[in-house]
């Protein structure tokens, strides 16, 4: 089973289970937004699973970096 999260209670998750953590809600957002760990985005949400924070910590797989116009609309100046 998935356990899924918001970054700020994945940030909790992760300091209930080891106080002294330099994960912080701005470490995971940052991660989220570059694409290094897979999330989905629900409305202004961003919603992650605790074990892709702890395969991508661990060292294991990263999500492929999306290109620059996935997920954007491109506007042409003329």
């Amino acid at each position: 089973m998935l356990h899924t999260r918001t970054i700020r209670e994945a940030a909790a998750w992760f300091k209930s289970q080891d106080p002294q953590t330099c994960l912080t809600e701005t470490a995971i957002r940052t991660l989220l937004r570059s694409g290094r760990v897979p999330c989905v985005r629900v409305g202004k949400k961003y919603l992650v699973t605790i074990e892709a924070l702890e395969a991508y910590l661990s060292g294991g797989e990263t999500a492929p970096a999306p290109s620059e116009s996935v997920g954007r609309k491109v506007w042409r100046i003329e």
